[in-house]
């Protein structure tokens, strides 16, 4: 595979962009440099799960090295919602963390270090006063235990619209009821043509991982925008609408 460099310890150095293609600009602090600049696990890696097992796969391009917890909630939904949050949350810009439950209640990051928390009970859930201020690290990764416990699929479908495959760009995701991808990355050549990596986790709980795919009898890891445009098309092994194409909030710039 021609775009890899085995020896590149980020994205950005691992995959290179197809010849004629450049990788967009992106601004200093933005999501697309963070995911660049994403340390990788060594090349030809299997894809770690959860539970310390490793899962082999012949359609992936590089394995993000990304912690995983032992609980198995960090599936493909929760994978992105993981990226969206670190981001924020090392940015320090905590009013941004806030991700829907399935049930369309909202979870904010903002409440839950003042001492809120979210009770579950089945199909309903609400928030109390359960405790003291807490800004730890730890108070953070409860957080994200319980979001990731209750959000998925549908929940990222509530919170994004629908966008056309010409305004798709870095952190958009390609989501219907049974699962989610994203867009990584994003390269251009002279002409306009763009192309994208493309990311996901699924069942069982895996380390996010960039895909590979194979037309004829070429094998790479960046999605054209022609093959975007199809009413249908397949991601990995799931298959996608053009109308699942979607922006969660107001997207990344």
């Amino acid at each position: 595979m021609q775009s890899l460099v085995p020896d590149g310890k980020t994205l950005e150095t691992r995959i290179i962009p197809p010849e004629g293609y450049e990788r967009v600009h992106v601004n200093e602090g933005s999501f697309g440099e963070y995911l660049r600049n994403y340390s990788l696990l060594p090349d030809d890696i299997k894809i770690p799960a959860y539970d310390g097992t490793t899962i082999s796969s012949t359609d992936v391009a590089a394995v993000f090295d990304i912690s995983l917890g032992t609980d198995g909630y960090q599936q493909c939904a929760d994978s992105i919602i993981r990226l969206y949050s670190d981001y924020f949350y090392e940015k320090g810009e905590f009013d941004k963390i806030s991700f829907l439950f399935s049930n369309g209640d909202e979870c904010s990051y903002n409440n839950w270090r003042k001492g809120m928390r979210m009770l579950v009970f089945a199909d309903y859930s609400f928030e109390i006063p359960f405790g003291l201020p807490d800004n730890s690290e730890q108070q953070y990764r409860n957080y994200l235990k319980q979001v990731m416990r209750y959000a998925g699929t549908l929940s990222l479908q509530k919170e994004s619209n629908v966008i056309s495959v010409d305004e798709l760009s870095i952190g958009d995701i390609i989501c219907d009821d049974r699962h989610v991808v994203m867009i990584v990355d994003e390269a251009i050549n002279e002409k306009g043509e763009k192309c994208y990596l493309i990311g996901q986790s699924f069942i069982p709980s895996v380390c996010f991982h960039i895909l590979t795919h194979t037309e004829g009898t070429v094998t790479s890891p960046w999605y054209t925008q022609e093959q975007l445009e199809k009413d249908n098309f397949v991601i990995g092994s799931f298959p996608f609408a053009k109308s699942d194409i979607r922006r969660w909030k107001d997207g990344f710039q």
